[in-house]
């Protein structure tokens, strides 16, 4: 499936900047912690606050996971 980590603003819950797109089967959660690794030094821990799931024309399912800077 499609999928979109964006960041979220921590009050309101919208979605911000986009900090990952990738194609993954599995099945996140509220509550999951991910490291995104951007190039060199730390990478970025967040924490999934929320998972839309969304139906697109012709049956394609994409996702938006909205994240938490950790």
């Amino acid at each position: 499936m499609e999928t979109e980590i964006y960041e979220s603003d921590p009050f309101t819950a919208k979605k911000q900047n986009l900090l990952a797109r990738f194609t993954s089967d599995y099945r996140f959660q509220k509550g999951d912690e991910l490291y995104i690794h951007q190039g060199e030094g730390r990478p970025l821990k967040v924490r999934l606050i929320d998972v839309r799931v969304h139906l697109q024309d012709g049956g394609r399912l994409t996702r938006e996971l909205l994240a938490l800077k950790v």
